[in-house]
């Protein structure tokens, strides 16, 4: 039912008159007329009974006046609580994010974002990039980030942050003030390596392989499965590795590990967060997205 011809049969009640309905609403009595005909052509009963100018109001017309306030008070209040819940961000966010963004990026992120939208609570939850888009497929998890673009159609992205992978070697290394290795010179060093699953791990290897260095010519000595351990394995002096410079911010700051980049090779790269493919996003994620893209955040230099 047209909730109009509810509206138009209210005020012509509260007006007791067809005309001075019209004028309230601003419709020719006609019109007002016709929508009071078409109310009761749907219930196949009268309404109202003209007397003169004025109206009254039959038996069914007053059950149909009585209820059709209530019903438009909870259309009413209706909008008013989904509009609320459009402008109020509130709720919970899953976030399954890889070992770079997780560790050393998101943190960052959320709690900028929670001084903006303090009624969000967020869980970050930590893995390889393989186990954050297997989270995201069962639905455990609202938002993934990663660093590598997933190749899956139930899966949307964009584009999070730049990164750019670097080797790293302890400062007394014969390395370490070299500025820049080459292919052959990685091939006879002792690595430490993060363990398989990592996106990062892969993502290398690829391009190592691409350049020449094929994974059986690495001479790989520990594999760990996070980040962090690499770069405290690399300071011991365990041996050198390839990671993201976003992980060795502190490090270098503090000139506990030396930089290098590799000759002749880009290691650029770009991180992504990870949403399941809807037609309509989850509120709490979208607004989490504009933010990130908004730049209204600071990250570690």
């Amino acid at each position: 039912m047209n909730t109009a011809l509810l509206r138009t049969f209210i005020t012509v009640v509260n007006k007791k008159s067809l005309s001075l309905a019209a004028q309230e609403i601003h419709i020719t009595q006609p019109a007002v007329s016709k929508q009071i005909n078409a109310l009761e052509d749907y219930f196949g009963i009268g309404l109202i009974e003209r007397r003169g100018r004025g109206i009254t109001l039959t038996p069914a017309g007053e059950v149909l006046y009585r209820n059709a306030i209530e019903i438009l008070d909870l259309i009413n209040k209706t909008e008013r609580e989904i509009r609320d819940l459009s402008e109020t961000v509130k709720g919970k966010l899953v976030i399954w994010a890889s070992s770079i963004p997780g560790h050393f990026i998101l943190p960052y992120v959320i709690g900028a974002f929670q001084k903006h939208y303090p009624e969000v609570h967020i869980s970050l939850h930590i893995s390889d990039s393989k186990d954050v888009l297997r989270h995201l497929l069962d639905e455990s998890a609202q938002l993934g980030a990663v660093g590598t673009k997933p190749e899956n159609k139930k899966l949307e992205y964009c584009k999070f942050l730049d990164d750019q992978l670097v080797v790293i070697t302890p400062k007394d290394h014969p390395l370490a003030n070299k500025g820049v290795v080459n292919l052959q010179q990685l091939a006879g060093e002792r690595l430490v390596w993060r363990s398989i699953g990592s996106g990062t791990r892969l993502e290398l290897e690829e391009k190592l392989s691409e350049a020449g260095l094929p994974r059986e010519d690495l001479n790989i000595v520990m594999e760990l499965g996070s980040t962090g351990a690499v770069v405290n394995a690399v300071e011991a002096g365990l041996g050198i590795s390839i990671v993201s410079r976003w992980a060795i911010k502190k490090e270098e700051t503090l000139g506990r590990i030396s930089v290098l980049e590799i000759e002749g090779l880009n290691l650029n790269r770009e991180l992504y967060l990870v949403y399941p493919r809807r037609r309509h996003k989850n509120r709490v994620v979208q607004v989490f997205l504009e933010f990130v893209r908004s730049d209204n955040y600071s990250l570690p230099q």
